[in-house]
């Protein structure tokens, strides 16, 4: 979202539904928003929503102007509220679902930041035994016409190829990630990719219940502020972040406008089962969808937050040995020598 960060646009959600709840004028809240807003860019589209009201623009079309910071699920909701005259609860639903999004946001970062530090760190040793100290060694029992240990002749070894062949190796490196960016960024690829990815061991279910959790949430949100039910399916979609769900949705849509049960749309396909189906099921019959759908968003966040953190708790011990042992092996193969060295003397 442009330069305006999901946090910005929560902070400034849960202000404008406060000072809104307390009865204040909409041009009144707008203004003192616009000043106690530290980003520049997020102040600067207020203060533009400012004048688009103050010149009588109704204040979903303002928000609609301005998409690099508030997308059609945010407006749609605002411009639902605006004609319930319940603006303040709708920025509370949105308050809400953005906290939500935040905290997921934040815990798969953190659940990131161990393997991408251990790798990093594997990488930097690597490099430093390689091209600072094994050479030295070469060098030192060359002059002494002494054979080296065999783990050292290993380590030099793939040293020789590495810095020999490192040019080749980062041009393949980054072709196949080049090519893979480009291959994703076609609508075929990202929807395989994206397909693929719901059906990876272990991980394809934290996949799955966070485009679902996405998807469930916002659905939720745009039906509890009445936005019709295909409008908000349509929308709903894009917020999966996932491709392949988001065609799925968008045939769903169609299913239902040719006068497919609802239950039944969803049913066709293999990537709603279980508890989204009941849901979906229940909320048709008894007419409360929007609390169904938020009750099986908070059950898929519950289960991803325990998904990462079994993961977290399953992965980091396995990287720590893998790097840790690979680390030690190259220090033992770095300082074998002058050990060899030391006994000889």
């Amino acid at each position: 979202m442009s330069s305006v960060s999901l946090t910005q646009i929560l902070i400034f959600t849960r202000q404008f539904s406060s000072m809104i709840g307390s009865q204040l004028q909409l041009t009144y809240v707008l203004e003192n928003l616009a000043k106690e807003t530290p980003n520049r860019f997020m102040r600067d589209t207020i203060e533009e929503i400012l004048d688009d009201v103050l010149n009588g623009t109704d204040l979903g079309d303002a928000f609609e102007s301005h998409p690099k910071v508030f997308n059609d699920i945010y407006v749609n909701v605002v411009r639902a509220g605006m004609e319930a005259g319940m603006l303040g609860n709708a920025l509370d639903q949105i308050g809400e679902y953005l906290e939500v999004a935040d905290q997921m946001r934040r815990k798969v970062r953190a659940a990131l930041s161990y393997p991408i530090f251990m790798i990093a760190a594997f990488f930097i040793v690597f490099n430093v035994q390689v091209i600072l100290i094994l050479p030295k060694f070469q060098k030192m029992f060359g002059m002494r016409d002494a054979p080296l240990p065999a783990p050292t002749q290993v380590m030099i070894t793939i040293g020789d190829f590495y810095m020999a062949n490192w040019y080749f190796l980062i041009v393949g490196f980054v072709g196949t990630l080049v090519g893979f960016i480009v291959w994703i960024s076609t609508r075929e690829g990202r929807v395989i990719w994206d397909e693929i990815k719901l059906k990876i061991p272990v991980i394809g279910g934290a996949f799955r219940m966070a485009s679902l959790s996405r998807l469930l949430r916002t659905l939720a949100v745009q039906v509890e502020n009445k936005v019709p039910l295909v409008v908000a399916l349509e929308l709903s979609a894009s917020a999966s972040g996932n491709h392949y769900i988001e065609g799925v949705i968008i045939n769903i849509v169609e299913d239902i406008r040719n006068g497919e049960g609802i239950a039944d749309s969803f049913r066709a396909h293999d990537v709603f089962s279980g508890i989204v189906l009941q849901m979906i099921s229940s909320g048709e019959e008894s007419g409360e969808f929007d609390r169904l759908l938020m009750s099986a968003a908070s059950y898929f966040d519950d289960l991803l937050a325990e998904q990462l953190e079994s993961m977290t708790g399953l992965i980091n011990p396995i990287l720590t040995v893998f790097v840790g042992t690979a680390i030690a092996g190259m220090m033992v193969a770095a300082f074998l020598p002058v050990f060899q060295m030391s006994s000889t003397m």
